[in-house]
């Protein structure tokens, strides 16, 4: 099976849509790893496009900020975004994102959008964050999203040295999955990535040859930054997405 994985799409409907044009042949069944909205002008569009070409779709911190009205832990270009962002969805999206469940699993596999140990909220940045983490991995592969930036970590069953797996230089990644080993695999962000390049994320999981990919889709990007701008959202988000910082 070729499993598409999509994560921090953040109400960036150009972004999305090319991801799903490349997506769309090549994959039998897509998750989404959370924060399809947040930041971005069209959260609603996003929503009814996931919810038409996703089969999963998990929860992530801004959805929970949105339903739970505690914005505390967010910095302030996000807590205005999601405060616009919570009218401008309607009664029907409102309700989807608060039933959306924190995790699944699949086969050997567990999707999340930030961590186990809390799976909306802990940053998964490098090695010391990723050996926390292990040791709470009962799978083969956990996916996660939330931090905005490609990585990848793998740790061999019965050993404890973590091994980081890095973008090559043009932010693209490939892993083959070993049966000896446990990975943490972060797919970065289609709608705001933050890892220097302004392309969306995309990654393939392809189960039955073990190797994930993630590629990186060119998408109108000018498009997304006057959008931002026009609907009154901070600036810097424009200024984000077009830098991919």
């Amino acid at each position: 099976m070729r499993i598409g994985i999509i994560s921090d799409v953040h109400g960036n409907l150009e972004a999305l849509n090319s991801t799903f044009l490349f997506l769309k042949n090549n994959i039998d069944f897509c998750i989404v790893l959370g924060d399809t909205v947040g930041y971005g002008p069209d959260p609603e569009e996003c929503i009814e496009i996931v919810k038409e070409k996703a089969e999963i779709i998990i929860k992530g911190n801004h959805e929970e900020g949105i339903i739970t009205g505690d914005l505390t832990a967010f910095n302030d270009a996000a807590r205005v975004s999601l405060e616009w962002t919570k009218t401008s969805l309607s009664a029907d999206s409102l309700t989807f994102i608060k039933n959306l469940k924190e995790k699944e699993e699949m086969d050997n596999t567990l999707f999340v959008h930030a961590s186990i140990s809390r799976p909306l909220f802990k940053y998964i940045l490098g090695k010391r964050e990723a050996k926390e983490e292990f040791p709470l991995l009962d799978k083969h592969i956990c996916f996660i999203g939330h931090t905005h930036i490609p990585a990848g970590y793998k740790k061999e069953q019965d050993g404890d040295r973590i091994e980081v797996i890095p973008p090559d230089f043009s932010g693209k990644m490939e892993i083959e999955i070993m049966p000896d080993y446990r990975y943490i695999i972060n797919v970065g962000s289609t709608g705001q990535p933050r890892d220097g390049f302004p392309f969306a994320c995309a990654s393939i999981y392809d189960t039955g040859k073990g190797v994930f990919s993630l590629y990186r889709i060119e998408y109108p990007v000018e498009e997304t930054r006057k959008k931002i701008i026009e609907k009154g959202l901070p600036s810097i988000l424009a200024r984000r997405v077009g830098q991919g910082i």
